[in-house]
């Protein structure tokens, strides 16, 4: 229904002449029944109610709307504020509910609410109506406050509208969430259950896991929210839930139905220990009951989670959601069998590889003529999931539900598989029993069973498994024993038995496992006593999944989905040391300067290979574009992990040319192989490693379909060249490159020149006053330009990525540093020096021990002579090459200023001479060199980016004066020096200026003759840079 525009242009302008609140209250009221909101008739002048004589403005739902003639600011209008606060409050006494209060002139919004710890009154959203054209966003944010609306379909733009971390209902929510934990942060229960959630969340993302309030806030949210859906999608009607808000959250009415593990209690029930917990989710249901689920797609769940957690989260937590497309693909690629195999998704997420897996089964069992009673129980047995992050494993089992779709209505009683887990075992020894699940109650993540802390000493929980072949069985003892220890309270008493409830499991107090059950009762009984008891049910129930599905006869055929990313130098120690260990025992170790490029995700796939995957099974997995070339990964592609097993790669998806490519944050790969093993030192090597080929996508496709996207792109096979441990260079000047020094913090070390002011004291000869640029990054940003002035012996001209152009410079940057007479000065001597740099560098330095990382050791000195590379640069050759680290091309320039520095993005060489040195910039700046050589390069979004040292992997031989081709070189590079310094740049952008220079060159010619002797050149050249 569309909204007349003078109705909107009379609300925009609460100044017009004559208008009157009762004129906007009614234009309020019209927007109200005319706009899609579902109001039968907005109430006006209603009586609160209370016995007085006070009317409220307009009642829409649970919200009440006080209309003003013209809203100023907050304090100015604070009397209208404590007015409106009254009518909430007193509908909620009345009600019992959580109320909205709006107040408004037409043009400005407020949305109120009162806050449930503080009993403040506080602004939780505002929204201004400045103009005609923002109609529908008025519409959406009331739209989203009201949440009147019925029947809405779930598509991405009104789930992120009005669920949305940018909508209104959000900020409510949000703000209310975090008043109600104020109220029980310190609950031993709720601390635990805080705690429990981030070692889950640590052990599986490192440092990029944040354990902060809001993340917390934020999947206590998406939980109950995901839970409200969960129940809606089965076509159960939530507003009845209304009468139980609690069952919302405990998944009573699932169990009623015979349909297990989907919602249940666990880390974000603490909402119910609140007395405002239960309004929150009655709230909460009447958000989601806006909308029509039964037709619900089945990414709408990975839509409403990426709507509430942005973007640069997900991104520090290494969570990339894998396209359904994608998915599609892998999962037809990769299951043969559909009616035969065991598939498990190991690190599952939202859902979608089980979607895709599942729907693949249920088609060829229709086709076959199974019924869904045989369909549903044949997915439940074969179809399993598990993953490390609890807001992921809800949304994954209401996905399997999703899939399964009509089915669900014939069939017996349903377990969804889908569990909460550690799929690498951090916390089970190398040589452990597999008959045991070891539980640390106190460690910070999951990579040790006992961790020692101030206040305990090595607390484990141990549950064998011995006599106990399915998890349902396991369930039932671990929920006896803990249901049993919530009786003990009191650690001055005896605890109660637990030899009759061990008795009804058929074990014995002569069993094997009795002692060890007996030990683990007793210190659930002390946790109780402590109040930490009640998660660990769950928690143990869900850590003993991943030992179940990789006990040998439970293990899978056919494994995929999309291992997590996360890079080495992102975990914490704890996580970096096991890492190390595991990696260590799987062969795929690199150490050295790749260490901080590993990643979790080499090691989670030969890890989840030995543990859950059948002999002779198959795997496919998405993976980064990187894996199928690195030098990180190099032992990843031997297929060698370990003494024993074995990966033999079958086939290799190369993404990074599809277009457009913004799947994923970084470039994609997916690689597919089947398990063996080496059973005997002596046996014969069965089939491992990468094949010599991939597949390359390329080219634009749209986003809907595997089937579609085959017939779109252009599919060729290329040779899939990789770098290895074994790779080594092959021109000799790799020796000689050298990297610029880490001239870092800008803000503490770049500085421009500043004019005097007009004093007519002057400055002292020899001086220059400055201020030092600000840097980009944080922390550093946050810290304001400083002023100086100091002696020039202590600044000096460096050279950066963007003063180097081919076969040109710009001016060089400037920078103060603690070196004098071509010698890198120690503390001492700069303590003992100069007064003003003495002065200067206190300040620096005490400002970079202030904000450097805590990961850092490193004094600011020693920091900007990392590797020695600054100090390298003080007695340089006259002629040297700059060329840059990375970008779309290579750009080299020939330097001869020895005084000049080079910056970390840049890397330089030393040169015999003028001629050497401009042979050299004739090979680099060739556009020949730069194709040749991204084979080696790393590739990001925008392309393959670092030069670094790959470019001496082509075999760029040692310059000879005695050779033609190499006096040709020199020759066009002395004249394309000339062609470069006449260019006018004007005040362009280093960009700019580099397109230029080659715009000119290549009219000229000379780009086509470089290519053609660098060619030539390359061609005649052995593999160490020798000439054949």
């Amino acid at each position: 229904m569309s909204i007349d525009e003078s109705l909107i242009n009379r609300l925009s302008d609460p100044d017009a002449t004559a208008r009157t609140e009762a004129d906007i209250q009614s234009d309020i009221k019209l927007l109200l029944t005319t706009g899609e909101f579902d109001v039968d008739s907005p109430r006006l002048e209603e009586q609160v109610g209370d016995g007085s004589r006070r009317r409220i403005d307009i009642a829409a739902g649970a919200t009440v709307i006080e209309v003003k003639k013209k809203l100023t600011n907050l304090d100015a209008d604070s009397g209208y504020i404590d007015q409106l606060s009254g009518y909430v409050r007193t509908r909620m006494q009345q009600e019992q509910t959580r109320y909205n209060g709006i107040l408004t002139d037409g043009r400005t919004w407020w949305l109120f609410e009162t806050s449930p710890s503080a009993d403040h009154f506080d602004l939780r959203s505002s929204f201004e109506l400045v103009s005609d054209k923002r109609s529908q966003a008025l519409v959406e944010w009331l739209q989203a406050v009201l949440a009147t609306r019925s029947n809405l379909k779930p598509t991405q733009h009104n789930i992120e509208t009005l669920l949305g971390a940018a909508s209104p209902a959000y900020d409510q929510d949000s703000a209310y969430l975090s008043s109600l934990y104020e109220q029980v942060r310190h609950n031993p229960m709720v601390k635990l259950k805080r705690q429990l959630w981030a070692r889950l969340l640590r052990s599986a993302l490192g440092t990029g896991f944040v354990d902060d309030d809001k993340l917390f806030i934020d999947h206590t949210l998406l939980v109950v929210e995901a839970s409200a859906i969960g129940h809606a999608v089965m076509g159960l009607n939530i507003i009845d839930l209304l009468n139980n808000p609690q069952g919302l959250l405990d998944g009573y009415r699932f169990r009623q139905a015979g349909i297990y593990n989907v919602i249940e209690p666990g880390f974000f029930d603490w909402i119910l220990m609140s007395d405002e917990g239960e309004r929150f989710l009655a709230h909460t249901v009447r958000r989601i009951a806006m909308f029509d689920w039964i037709e619900i797609e089945h990414d709408a769940l990975k839509i409403l989670y990426e709507s509430v957690i942005n973007a640069d989260v997900r991104k520090g937590m290494g969570e990339y959601y894998t396209p359904d497309w994608l998915a599609e693909g892998v999962t037809r690629k990769t299951i043969s069998a559909p009616l035969s195999q065991r598939i498990l998704d190991p690190a599952c997420g939202s859902g979608t590889f089980l979607f895709q897996a599942i729907r693949l089964i249920t088609s060829e069992a229709e086709a076959a003529g199974w019924d869904s009673s045989t369909i549903v129980e044949h997915v439940q047995a074969h179809v399993f999931g598990l993953d490390i992050h609890p807001v992921s494993v809800m949304l994954g089992r209401v996905t399997y539900l999703l899939a399964l779709g009509k089915h669900l209505e014939d069939r017996g009683d349903l377990w969804v598989p889908v569990h909460l887990g550690d799929s690498m075992q951090w916390y089970q020894p190398d040589d452990h029993d597999e008959n045991i699940v070891r539980i640390d109650t106190e460690g910070p993540d999951l990579t040790t069973a006992e961790h020692t802390t101030l206040f305990s000493l090595a607390r484990t929980l141990v549950f064998p498994l011995t006599s106990i072949d399915d998890t349902d069985t396991f369930d039932q003892l671990v929920s006896a024993m803990t249901n049993r220890a919530k009786e003990y309270t009191d650690k001055s008493r005896s605890r109660p038995k637990i030899e009759p409830i061990l008795k009804r499991f058929g074990i014995t107090t002569t069993h094997e496992s009795a002692s060890t059950l007996i030990d683990t009762f007793n210190l659930l009984c002390d946790l109780n006593a402590e109040g930490k008891d009640s998660i660990w049910g769950f928690y143990v129930r869900n850590q003993v999944r991943p030992l179940w599905l990789s006990m040998p006869n439970r293990r899978a055929d056919v494994l995929i989905g999309n291992p997590p990313w996360v890079a080495y130098r992102y975990m914490t120690s704890d996580l970096q040391k096991k890492y190390k260990a595991f990696a260590k025992k799987y062969w795929l170790w690199e150490g050295g300067n790749v260490a901080p490029q590993q990643d979790l995700v080499a090691l989670f796939t030969a890890r989840a290979v030995d543990k859950y995957l059948n002999d002779e099974g198959v795997f496919g997995f998405v993976t980064p574009y990187s894996v199928l070339s690195r030098r990180a990964y190099d032992g990843f592609r031997k297929g060698k992990w370990g003494a024993h097993l074995r990966a033999h790669f079958t086939e290799l998806w190369d993404l990074h040319e599809l277009k457009p490519n913004d799947f994923f944050p970084v470039p994609a790969a997916t690689v597919f192989g089947r398990r063996s093993v080496k059973p005997m030192a002596d046996s014969p090597e069965p089939p491992h490693g990468f094949p010599k080929t991939k597949r390359v996508y390329s080219g634009k496709f749209a986003k809907y379909s595997w089937s579609l996207l085959e017939q779109q792109a252009l599919i060729t096979e290329e040779t899939n060249v990789s770098i290895g441990r074994d790779t080594v260079a092959s021109s000799p000047y790799n020796e000689s490159v050298v990297n610029g020094a880490t001239i870092f913090p800008k803000v503490l070390t770049f500085i421009r020149e500043v004019e005097q002011s007009n004093s007519k004291l002057g400055q002292r000869a020899g001086m220059t006053s400055f201020e030092s640029l600000p840097s980009v990054h944080k922390p550093w940003k946050t810290i304001p330009p400083l002023a100086a002035a100091l002696p020039n012996e202590f600044i000096f001209e460096v050279h950066q990525g963007s003063t180097v152009l081919p076969f040109r410079s710009l001016k060089p940057s400037r920078a103060v540093l603690p070196i004098l007479n071509q010698t890198l000065l120690t503390e001492e001597e700069i303590d003992s020096g100069d007064d003003q740099f003495r002065r200067w560098w206190k300040m620096a330095n005490s400002l970079w021990e202030q904000y450097k990382t805590s990961q850092s050791k490193l004094s600011f000195r020693d920091n900007l002579n990392m590797h020695n590379k600054l100090n390298r640069q003080l007695t340089p050759t006259k002629h040297r090459v700059f060329y840059t680290t990375s970008g779309n091309t290579l750009a080299a320039v020939r330097n001869s200023n020895p005084t000049q520095l080079v910056e970390q993005k840049l890397l330089w060489i030393p040169s015999g001479g003028i001629n050497e040195a401009r042979y050299l910039t004739a090979v680099l700046n060739a556009p020949i060199t730069t194709k040749l050589v991204s084979i080696y390069q790393s590739d990001g979004l925008m392309g393959p980016r670092d030069f670094t040292k790959y470019v001496w992997m082509l075999p760029i031989p040692r310059f000879s004066a005695d050779l033609k081709e190499h006096q040709e070189l020199v020759a066009m590079a002395e004249k394309s020096e000339t062609i470069a310094s006449k260019i006018d740049f004007g005040s362009y952008g280093f960009q700019k200026c580099r397109s230029l220079v080659r715009e000119e060159l290549d009219s000229e010619g000379i780009l086509s003759k470089l290519d053609n002797l660098v060619d030539v050149l390359l061609s005649r050249s052995g593999p160490d840079g020798g000439v054949v």
